[in-house]
């Protein structure tokens, strides 16, 4: 009997449709490829957002740096006396003012140089670069400046690709 109703199952229209089980394994190895290809996109985008996230906080750290340092001018009436005077009005400084404006000068140095090997590593686009760009070349327009950069050069605290590049950016700036 069991024989018999097999046989006429066989012949029937919804037996030659039914599935076999290597259908079944091969619909579940589809389904398992897109699980985790869904996975690995999934990852991608939580590994974009952490980048993004990291991206924002090196932005803020380098901006904290730069930002200390302008707000020691606007705290400290002497030092802004200094900046004023080299900066705008080309008068002489004496020994102390001297020191205080090149520590100064090599904070914003030792700031824009964070700022350049940040941006060498990726982690922001190159416009927060430019702006340091900018500051620095203004500085290095000043012969006191550009002076004390021709000295750390000489004695190697800055090299490599980011004292070629404030090279470049002191050339371009020079009062001569």
């Amino acid at each position: 009997a069991i024989e018999q109703f097999v046989c006429q199952c066989r012949g029937h229209a919804s037996w030659e449709r039914a599935m076999s089980l290597e259908s079944i394994y091969y619909i579940g190895q589809t389904i398992a490829v897109g699980a985790i290809l869904v996975s690995l996109a999934a990852i991608y985008w939580q590994q974009r957002q952490a980048n993004q996230i990291a991206r924002t906080e090196n932005l803020g750290n380098l901006a904290g740096g730069y930002s200390a340092s302008l707000r020691d001018i606007m705290v400290h009436r002497d030092l802004a006396e200094i900046f004023r005077k080299v900066m705008f009005e080309g008068l002489p400084l004496d020994a102390t003012e001297t020191t205080r404006i090149l520590l100064y000068f090599n904070q914003l140095l030792i700031d824009h140089q964070s700022v350049w090997a940040a941006w060498e590593q990726g982690l922001f686009d190159r416009q927060i670069l430019e702006n340091h760009n900018a500051n620095t070349a203004w500085y290095l327009s000043v012969p006191l400046f550009e002076a004390e950069w021709r000295r750390c050069r000489k004695i190697g605290l800055y090299s490599g690709t980011f004292g070629d590049h404030v090279d470049t950016l002191a050339a371009a700036s020079s009062p001569s």
